[in-house]
């Protein structure tokens, strides 16, 4: 679990430094008016969530799929939530750009979904491989 975890956490910074820095680069060059100020915000918020999605799938219980699911759309509700909250802050802080900024916002929760599905699914995986071979150890051991 810990090699799958380090896996993940450096895809994921990977990933986010690619996307944060090439959606930035689009939009200075061929978007400069759609910029915001506090465009940094939105590629850390992504992050500290995408690390808070990774470490926290340590403490799920393998053995009960259902807690699982529950514990994958509590997180996703969570995020909705503090992304709500990200966004309400920055209107009050920034009335005249709020669009541009939900437009970039909203185009990193979509890319970020896609990802957290991905880690989703190789987690599942993961424990259903793990899973697989204590069963066949312990049918080994009955022989």
């Amino acid at each position: 679990m810990k090699k799958l975890t380090t896996y993940f956490l450096i895809v994921h910074t990977i990933m986010l430094l690619i996307t944060g820095f090439g959606f930035w680069f689009i939009l200075n060059k061929f978007f400069p008016e759609t910029m915001v100020d506090y465009y940094f915000i939105v590629p850390l918020f992504f992050y500290l969530m995408g690390l808070i999605f990774i470490f926290q799938f340590k403490r799920t219980p393998v053995n009960e799929p259902k807690k699982m699911v529950n514990f994958y759309m509590l997180m996703r509700m969570i995020k909705i939530f503090m992304s709500v909250i990200i966004i309400l802050i920055y209107w009050f802080l920034d009335k005249p750009h709020i669009r541009n900024f939900a437009i970039i916002f909203v185009i990193f929760y979509l890319i970020n979904l896609i990802w957290e599905t991905y880690i989703y699914m190789r987690m599942e995986l993961y424990f259903k491989y793990k899973d697989k071979q204590q069963k066949n150890s312990r049918k080994d051991i009955e022989l």
